[in-house]
């Protein structure tokens, strides 16, 4: 069976509709993935979650959300995602979590504290053939907004404000075609996705609540997390913030780290006022 004892157990579960349970003697700390965790369901079956003891204030009104697990003869795909291969030890990991009960919120993409319902599909007999990949979202410059000539704003037409594809969402004011140069100054915000090269994504989740999934390349920078943020808000440009992990909470000082020196693989970052 490709992926061994975890990938049959969790198929044998599923089939039987019924849950995967944490171990006992599970310890208090739940090491790289913190929070709570979820139970595994099946058709028919809704996944029960495990509140995080140590979590304060959780939210029991969050909306369910139902995720797709769908194990592949060399791997193993959530949703639309990419293909996370058997043989990576990380991704035996979170294997390994999921069949004890407890499922990474990051790697679900929901909240902490969300309920999930886990619907496994089996395609063990097929290779893993990549979907046709979307235009990258996250390519494209963006423009450092100043202050607006008078009527600027008022002058502007509507198709302006809206995002074209393939570049950050820009929102604001407009800049008078006038203005000084450096107020046009354009932002390093450009990078490319390389599809042929191992990718991540990255939910990034902003001051004022609003929530980005961005996808990189491991090889990118901390910096280039920031400057999405800019582009995607212009005027958080203009005032100091931090970027920090969520567990632990930590704040990611060195911005010439790459994602993957940076533990950021599959993770949920957050901006945070200074």
């Amino acid at each position: 069976m490709p992926g061994g004892d975890l990938v049959r157990d969790l198929l044998r579960r599923a089939a039987e509709g019924g849950t995967a349970r944490p171990p006992a003697d599970a310890p208090a700390s739940s090491g790289a993935f913190s929070g709570g965790g979820h139970t595994l369901g099946g058709e028919g079956t809704e996944s029960a979650y495990i509140p995080d003891p140590s979590a304060a204030g959780t939210n029991a009104e969050t909306e369910s959300a139902i995720r797709h697990l769908t194990f592949w003869r060399d791997g193993f795909t959530v949703e639309d995602g990419d293909l996370m291969r058997y043989d990576d030890p990380n991704n035996a990991q979170i294997l390994d979590e999921i069949n004890s009960g407890r499922a990474p919120p990051s790697i679900l993409n929901v909240q902490a504290g969300q309920h999930v319902e886990l619907r496994v599909t089996k395609r063990t007999e097929e290779a893993y053939v990549p979907s046709p990949k979307k235009l990258a979202a996250f390519s494209g410059a963006g423009n450092r907004l100043g202050s607006p000539a008078p009527g600027a704003a008022e002058a502007a037409s509507s198709s302006s404000s809206r995002a074209m594809p393939g570049t950050f969402p820009i929102s604001g004011n407009i800049v008078a075609s006038n203005a000084p140069a450096v107020e046009r100054e354009s932002l390093s915000t450009r990078f490319e996705v390389d599809q042929t090269q191992p990718t991540t994504s990255i939910q990034i989740r902003l001051a004022d609540g609003t929530r980005m999934v961005c996808r990189m390349n491991l090889t990118h920078i901390v910096r280039d997390i920031r400057n999405f943020i800019n582009a995607s808000r212009p005027e958080n440009s203009s005032r100091p913030y931090n970027i920090m992990t969520t567990f632990p909470n930590r704040v990611l000082e060195d911005e010439t780290q790459t994602i993957e020196k940076a533990g950021l693989i599959n993770s949920v970052v957050v901006q945070r006022w200074v």
